[in-house]
């Protein structure tokens, strides 16, 4: 008999290994495109060209919360419609063909594509929106801080900060991506701001933190004005409900501005201006082929095309020089004009090789760089202001690039910071006892020669102007000025000199002086990147794999994401079941006090809530019943559960204790004892042998339920995941790690309480009586 159920159990292992092997491997197969024969082709209408017109009538998706709905039904009349509640759902319905398309924000799909090449979209704008902050209506204090908000807005626009901020969380350069959340004073109290954190590049999670574009501009806003930000995370569908109950004062999110939503909210001035696109699969608009140039450099002289150029930078001279009949345009930043040149505003951007490099490697996608380059190189020096009253400053720092050059520090400083893109900024011990302060002008948006890691000013011309500050003994300041202002400041005598990768020109000759040349650079071309067809060779099954894995577990330690995730799902299980059990033993003795009062109130109590469902009862405490206590959410979902487990467990108490006879109680009474002292030293322990079994799946039950408490603004173990399907757009191991990791939890759960039902056992339970009775009577006979 043993060998045979040992086979059994080898057959069942078995089953279970195939069963996850099979899994994985359809997880990672090549999805059929044509799989439901409504895939739509390159060739749709004839020309090669794919439009939203083309998807009417399709299955296309809606994310809930927010109004793509309105749009989505008006644009694709007679399709059916699908409703998913984030992005992550959203983009894996997409290429798995469950849906054929949906709408989006421009700037989020960007994203989507960045990380998920299979999710492509169309650059046609469906509509043009203004997004903008939510606030709650009928409140002083949110008028206040609104008004407020809006006159930061103003002041972020006039002085260029606003369109920095905009060209970093909308470009690629994800190492300029972060916001600093500490260290603030908070003299005007706590700011409580509702977001969603899947909604790149708006709100996000990066590095187990949450940062975006939304997410900066409250760190402004509270440190001008002198508050500390509580942020709490939720869904899309739960902001604007969360800003009419109170419970937040402000939504920092990509809220569009809608007749309807004023009718609920008020909204700030716009901090964003864009639109929404229609997603789709990218094999539908070309194939995943080889990528030629769209346009060559001997086509871009010519008045029909448009050449990009960077305000002040040498590519603006060598495009006058060598392109004099295409037409120019001047950018801030390359990451916007990569977005035009990606969009088809311009046909070609010139800037300097070496950051078009580093920009592609950090994720821009749609354009490449020309193997040519435009014309000869570009000596690079420091600008140094006529006006400044530093004596002897242009011989000294002469001085110090040909000592610097002779022992190999700039060799190896131009190494490490623009070949090896090592971003490290060495030790530098400054002047002992500085005779004066050397005022430095520099861009801070130039990487990697001056730029911001995390808060940190760094990059070669960062280091080079400490190290010269040292040499010659005195102190440092930095004043960060764009490229436009920076020849400005510099004669005005505001800065001593400019360390900011900033090429000689004859033009800028005559308003400054320039040392010696420290480095001579190579002005690139990027133009917009065309698919062609061609079978190229796909990636293995186990490479996808383990890259798969490492995108969603190694990078960026999203990992510490889910150990976060169980520790919180724990503690809500845990407090959870206590005090629901100590809750559902109260009622059982309340409804054992024979009072027909007592009972009907335990009654109508536990029937209400074994009729209302555990989200709607969450969300009731969180947003209505306590929305304005300021109690902390977890703690809302503590009690919320324990209002929900005291009633299930109170009626499997009640069972337990109903079903042993009440000889037992009689038994009790003769020996002496009081009922009190019969019911919990022989009545409960019995009962509780056969309650125990129930109770443990009970308690299972409210572990899995924990999963929901991500509606109201609580980061556990589901919320998690979603949280990691929002920056990777892939489901298989967020998912699947989370199946797992739940189930272990009820297994453990599970263990503990059998070693708890064997301390009730019938051995130490149903003999007691009997045991205490041979104990009298040996005593009396003695």
């Amino acid at each position: 008999m043993r060998k045979n159920t040992k086979k059994v159990d080898i057959i069942i292992i078995a089953v279970i290994v195939l069963l996850i092997a099979g899994g994985i491997l359809l997880a990672f197969l090549p999805q059929n495109e044509q799989q439901n024969g409504d895939a739509i082709t390159a060739d749709t209408n004839g020309d090669g060209i794919v439009s939203a017109e083309d998807y009417i009538g399709k299955r296309i998706g809606i994310l809930t919360g927010t109004n793509f709905e309105a749009p989505t039904l008006e644009y694709f009349p007679d399709s059916e419609y699908l409703y998913f509640n984030s992005y992550s759902d959203i983009g894996a319905a997409l290429t798995q063909n469950k849906i054929d398309g949906f709408l989006g924000e421009e700037p989020t799909l960007r994203i989507m594509n960045a990380e998920q090449p299979q999710i492509g979209y169309l650059n046609k704008l469906i509509t043009h929106d203004n997004y903008a902050f939510g606030f709650p209506k009928d409140s002083d204090r949110t008028d206040d801080i609104r008004n407020k908000f809006n006159e930061m807005l103003e002041s972020l626009e006039a002085d260029g900060t606003l369109k920095e901020m905009k060209s970093k969380w909308f470009g690629g350069d994800e190492s300029k991506k972060t916001v600093d959340l500490t260290g603030f004073t908070g003299e005007n109290g706590t700011l409580n701001v509702v977001t969603t954190s899947t909604d790149v590049p708006f709100s996000y999670i990066k590095d187990n933190q949450n940062i975006g574009y939304s997410i900066e501009l409250v760190e402004l806003f509270c440190r001008r004005y002198g508050y500390t930000p509580n942020i709490e995370d939720v869904d899309f569908s739960a902001r604007i409900p969360g800003l009419v109950s109170g419970k937040y004062d402000m939504c920092a999110s990509s809220i569009t501005i809608t007749e309807e939503r004023k009718e609920s909210i008020n909204f700030s001035e716009p901090v964003y201006n864009g639109g929404i696109v229609l997603a789709v699969r990218s094999s539908d608009i070309a194939s995943q082929g080889s990528i030629v140039p769209a346009v060559t450099l001997d086509e871009l002289n010519n008045p029909e095309h448009t050449v990009g150029v960077a305000i002040g930078a040498s590519g603006m001279f060598a495009v006058e020089k060598y392109l004099p009949d295409s037409k120019v345009l001047q950018f801030d930043t390359l990451s916007t004009a990569s977005e035009a040149v990606k969009a088809g505003q311009i046909d070609a951007f010139v800037f300097e090789r070496r950051q078009i490099v580093i920009a592609l490697e950090n994720g821009f996608n749609g354009v490449m760089l020309l193997d040519e380059n435009l014309g000869e190189t570009t000596n690079v020096a420091v600008g140094l202001s006529r006006a400044s009253k530093i004596s002897g400053l242009r011989d000294s720092i002469n001085r110090f690039i040909a000592e610097k050059k002779a022992d190999g520090t700039l060799d190896d400083m131009f190494s490490r910071w623009v070949v090896e893109s090592n971003y490290t900024m060495p030790e530098i011990e400054p002047a002992d006892s500085p005779k004066f302060t050397l005022v430095v002008g520099t861009s801070g948006l130039v990487e990697p020669y001056s730029f911001y890691q995390g808060s940190t000013l760094t990059g070669y011309d960062i280091e080079m102007s400490r190290r010269f500050a040292a040499w010659l003994g005195a102190d440092i300041e930095y004043k960060v000025i764009d490229y436009s202002g920076i020849i400005a400041a510099a004669q005005s005598g505001s800065i001593d000199c400019i360390f900011a990768n900033l090429n000689v020109t004859d033009e800028r000759k005559e308003a400054i002086d320039f040392s010696d040349t420290i480095y001579s650079i190579e002005n690139g071309i990027l133009v917009r990147a065309v698919s062609v067809k061609e079978d190229a060779p796909e990636q293995s099954w186990f490479d996808s794999i383990i890259t798969s894995f490492e995108k969603n577990f190694i990078r960026e330690d999203r990992w510490k994401l889910i150990a976060e995730g169980i520790g919180t799902t724990c503690f809500i299980t845990v407090m959870s079941t206590v005090f629901g059990s100590l809750l559902a033993f109260l009622i059982c003795m309340f409804r054992r006090t024979g009072s027909r009062l007592a009972d009907s109130i335990s009654n109508i109590y536990v029937k209400l809530l074994q009729g209302t469902p555990i989200v709607v009862l969450l969300m009731i405490l969180y947003y209505i019943i306590l929305g304005k206590t300021g109690l902390e959410a977890v703690w809302v979902a503590i009690i919320g559960f324990s209002l929900n487990f005291g009633a299930y467990a109170s009626e499997i108490m009640r069972s337990g204790i109903e079903s042993i006879d009440g000889g037992q109680r009689e038994a009790a009474l003769a020996l002496g004892y009081n009922d009190s002292q019969a019911f919990f030293r022989f009545i409960f322990p019995q009962a509780a042998v056969r309650f125990l079994p129930v109770y443990r799946g009970e308690i299972v039950s409210l572990l899995k339920n924990t999963s929901i408490v991500g509606y109201i603004a609580i980061q556990d173990l589901t919320k998690m995941s979603d949280i990691i399907r929002s920056r990777t757009y892939e489901a298989f191991f967020p998912l699947i790690a989370t199946a797992i990791i739940y189930f272990i939890l009820a297994w453990v759960i599970s263990l503990l309480l059998k070693l708890v039902l064997r301390a009730f056992d019938k051995r130490h339970t149903t003999g007691a009586l009997r045991k205490k009775e041979m104990s009298r009577r040996k005593n009396a006979g003695d």
